[in-house]
């Protein structure tokens, strides 16, 4: 039932009569009367929200749209901008619903349409889906309109609404229709709508919130430059497309998700699911504007009330990183032109007769026969199946490159006339043939992966290559999808879909939104290529999961993609696309993968050293510095480039490299746990400090430093020719990670100037969390079989906790399984405890932990006992102390792992 709870001031209205309307745990308000200044001089500058952003504007064709004209001296700020009163009105409802409520709202009588294809009524429907989740959308009353189908992305509903919710959601009637989302515990409004310009048409779709701070962070495929967005005025487009990350283009992905962090520090996170090409405008009021050309407007609001909450939210509804296999946390090398086998192995045998860690090597298409998919060229790399065989044999892995391209040959290539009889391709409209455009190969077709029937051949092929090149996973490129002509190879029909009435601000040329893809009126066996361009990459990524399950049925497998979209991280990883070799190029990979943290993929990296351009010495030595400590830590260059690999420069690159390798490879225990905890809670690996220490304001704009999960912290050299690097340390403990010097008391809270020669990279520990290590080797199969170790860095309170996740490694599903192991350490009272607390996998190996270090004790202790036995022989101590770096090690203990121990100290001697 609906019923009067009382009634509440809409701050900012002039309001009659408001009446009060309670549903469930939430309070609509409804306002009978229009509101709000009529004169648009009324309006400031900063709040006017823009008119007309394509070309023609003037005072006639603005007030033709029903806008105001009026001339600013701010930059950026529109001259021709929506009035107060210009929105949707409220015909019926609001009526309750077992979630939340419905309402219908229409166009005002007069107000124009913008293209005469508006929707007669919008349906406007709110669920209160769990204590921190809100949905509500705007949906035709009368009409089917396309969404996301939930085959490729579904959100749970729940049956019945929470007992109590985070939020409060209203509706507001005047001066125009609108939604408001209040934080119930502090009062500030998280999500507001009540502002001019709510347009819903067939091909133009517009809605605006009021931001609650300048702190606003996500939205991708983009290449930014910096984490928190610059609100001046900035229009960022998702639409997916092959272009390298130079400028503020439109990229591989299509991410239409944000966070904002509250000026108290609180954080929420916003998603408009839609996956139709849009622009998103930023304005300093600070207001936030959607501008999808087609779909439905459907928005999840997650209250967090931290960042890291609000990100284990987003991914709880929308889905969690698989846990990779361990040795896809191992250095990985590639090239495209290699060009024949035998520089192949030469650049492979290198890395190996130096000592290089190198766990996996890819294939890009120079190993493929005229381009081909799922070939090998028989001349250039003849013998290939036996080289990935010798890898095995040395305890690696190997990945090749697959295009969605296929040949439009009929003569000796299964692939093609397979996905024929399968009717397995997108189609051309109206009729039962494929499309044609053009990639590696020549003309080609486009497999369709948003039907069943592209999946069964995709596998039938990847089953049948797997024979061919015995791979380990799969490597899917150029999947936005690209296509070298614009379409198609006979151009594409003149129509509304391929020349839209509204163009967002992607990148193209002509006007012709299939740039570099194909005909947005293709057939996808029912879908329009228009609605589900974003989407190819998704579909091919979720296939080739699949695919792999039915290769490696027991076995976790890798998939990377380039394309991806809302949810993609269930079934495949990403990889930043075709950087260039620059230091600008470095920096802004680290903003790239704390963006993709925040839409929840945790295996992410760039191309180390660049892809396009020669690099140098140096840039490649700091890169590699860096990539060290990307989760997906691959070097890959390309065509015509000069080499890059870790050997390629002099010797004091080798040995650089070779340490820093070294200390990934100490840290793959702490690496691989934190990426169970990406997957088991939704946890950031890649952590921005903000994400820790949300209310310290200075991190709120640090994206030139990053943490791995909590607690370790990486600050690399990102500008040429730089010796030092500013390092910013918010108020704790924190410990140089190589000799377990804690920092000055002056540094906490503070930035500061750090010694970076060439050969070194900054790296810190933060009190209070305990690091699981493992002695390095030459691959991942060697380092599990090394004994382990711990870093134990004490907070403030001179304590400590950890774990540790440990399986096999590759084995699907080990915690549904229960075939995992989980060891919790805790520091307190002087007392180390080392607690197994699951114990479902039984190493084939005898497994120990050797060495034991301890860091920020106040002085030397007078007694440490291990299990309860002095560490003393005679008058000798049986463990070292360092007085200046106040840091005490244990060596040689060999405590078996799966056995629970104890190591205590004192400070006073019980003699």
């Amino acid at each position: 039932m609906l019923s009067s709870t009382g009634s509440r001031v809409v701050l900012g209205l002039a309001i009659s009569t408001v009446v009060a309307i309670g549903v469930g745990v939430g309070i609509y308000f409804a306002v009978r009367e229009d509101g709000g200044s009529a004169d648009p001089a009324a309006i400031a500058d900063d709040e006017r929200i823009d008119c007309y952003t394509d070309s023609g504007a003037n005072q006639v064709t603005c007030e033709a749209r029903g806008c105001a004209w009026v001339e600013s001296t701010v930059s950026g700020a529109p001259w021709c901008f929506y009035p107060q009163r210009f929105g949707h009105k409220i015909t019926s409802g609001p009526k309750e619903t077992d979630l939340g409520w419905e309402a219908t709202i229409k166009r005002k009588a007069d107000q124009p349409s913008r293209y005469g294809r508006d929707a007669g009524e919008v349906k406007v429907t709110v669920q209160e889906q769990t204590r921190q989740r809100l949905h509500f959308k705007f949906t035709d009353k009368f009409k089917t309109r396309f969404e996301v189908p939930e085959q490729y992305l579904s959100i749970e509903q729940p049956s019945e609404r929470p007992a109590n919710t985070d939020y409060e959601v209203e509706h507001v009637e005047s001066p125009v229709f609108g939604i408001r989302v209040t934080r119930k515990s502090t009062g500030t409004v998280i999500f507001d709508s009540v502002l001019p310009g709510f347009t819903y048409e067939d091909q133009f779709l517009q809605i605006s919130t009021r931001l609650p701070s300048q702190n606003l962070y996500g939205f991708g495929e983009h290449n930014h430059k910096q984490f928190r967005h610059d609100l001046n005025w900035k229009r960022w487009s998702l639409f997916t497309r092959d272009v390298a990350p130079v400028d503020e283009w439109n990229l591989y992905g299509q991410q239409p998700f944000y966070m904002v962090v509250e000026d108290d520090g609180n954080a929420h996170g916003v998603l408009l699911l839609n996956s139709n090409a849009m622009d998103v405008v930023m304005q300093p009021a600070p207001i936030l504007t959607f501008r999808p050309i087609g779909g439905i407007l459907s928005f999840y609001i997650f209250m967090g009330p931290t960042p890291e909450n609000v990100v284990q939210q987003y991914t709880a509804a929308v889905g969690r990183t698989t846990l990779p296999p361990y040795w896809a946390l191992g250095f990985q090398l590639s090239r495209w032109d290699y060009n024949n086998l035998t520089r192949h192995k030469e650049v492979v045998n290198e890395l190996r007769d130096n000592d290089i860690p190198h766990d996996v090597q890819f294939g890009d298409i120079d190993y493929m026969y005229e381009k081909r998919d799922f070939t090998v060229d028989p001349v250039t790399y003849e013998g290939f199946s036996d080289w990935v065989d010798e890898l095995h044999d040395r305890g690696m892995r190997f990945i090749p490159i697959l295009d969605h391209g296929i040949p439009e040959v009929e003569e000796g290539y299964p692939p093609y006339t397979d996905g024929l009889e399968m009717d397995a391709y997108v189609r051309w409209p109206g009729e039962n043939r494929p499309l044609t455009g053009s990639l590696w190969p020549g003309k080609s077709v486009f497999p369709d992966f948003t039907h069943q029937n592209a999946w069964e051949w995709w596998k039938k092929q990847c089953v049948n290559f797997k024979s061919v090149l015995d791979y380990d996973g799969l490597w899917i490129d150029m999947n936005e999808p690209s296509n070298f002509v614009a379409g198609s190879t006979e151009g594409c029909n003149q129509n509304r879909w391929n020349y839209p009435p509204y163009m967002p601000k992607i990148l193209i040329e002509n006007e012709e939104i299939f740039t570099k893809t194909i005909c947005m009126d293709a057939d996808h066996h029912g879908y329009k290529h228009y609605d589900v361009h974003s989407l190819y990459g998704h579909t091919m990524s979720m296939a080739t999961d699949d695919t792999l399950k039915t290769v490696f049925p027991n076995k976790r497998s890798l998939v990377l993609t380039r394309s991806n979209f809302v949810g993609t991280q269930k079934y495949a990883s990403h990889w930043l696309g075709d950087n260039q070799s620059f230091f600008e190029q470095m920096m802004w990979s680290v903003v790239g993968m704390m963006e993709f943290s925040l839409f929840g993929f945790t295996y992410t990296g760039a191309d180390i050293c660049g892809f396009w351009f020669n690099t140098t010495e140096e840039l490649c030595q700091r890169w590699t510095q860096l990539g060290a400590f990307y989760p997906f830590a691959r070097n890959h260059n390309g065509a015509g480039m000069r080499p890059q690999h870790p050997t390629a420069f002099s010797d004091e690159m080798t040995s650089v490299s070779r340490k820093i390798l070294n200390v990934r490879y100490t840290l793959l225990p702490f690496m691989y746990t934190k990426l169970y905890e990406g997957q088991a809670y939704g946890s950031t690996v890649i952590r921005p400090l903000m994400h820790e220490f949300p209310e310290d304001k200075t991190t709120l704009r640090i994206d030139r430093q990053f943490l791995w999960g909590p607690n370790f912290l990486v600050t690399p050299v990102l500008e040429e020719g730089a010796t030092t690097v500013e390092g910013y340390f918010p108020d704790q403990r924190w410990y140089n990670y190589y000799d377990g010097e804690e920092n000055p008391e002056i540094w906490r809270g503070s930035k500061v100037r750090l010694s970076a020669p060439l050969y070194f990279i900054p790296l810190h520990v933060r009190g209070g969390y305990i690091i699981p290590t493992q002695e390095p080797a030459l691959t991942t199969v060697y380092s599990r079989r090394n004994p382990f170790g711990l870093i134990v860095p004490l907070d403030d309170n001179m304590e400590a906790t950890g774990t540790l996740f440990w399986d096999d490694g590759e084995s699907r599903d080990p915690v549904v399984n229960e075939m995992y192991d989980l060891l919790e350490f805790t520091v307190s009272n002087s007392r180390l405890t080392m607690t197994v607390a699951k114990k479902g996998y039984i190493p084939p190996d005898e497994l120990y932990f050797n060495k034991i270090l301890i860091f920020g004790l106040e002085s030397k202790p007078a007694t440490v006992s291990v299990d309860g036995i002095p560490q003393r022989n005679g008058e000798e101590d049986l463990f070292d102390w360092n007085e200046n770096k106040k840091a005490l090690t244990l060596t040689d203990l060999r405590l078996v792992m799966l056995v629970n121990h104890e190591i205590t100290w004192s400070m006073t001697s019980p003699f």
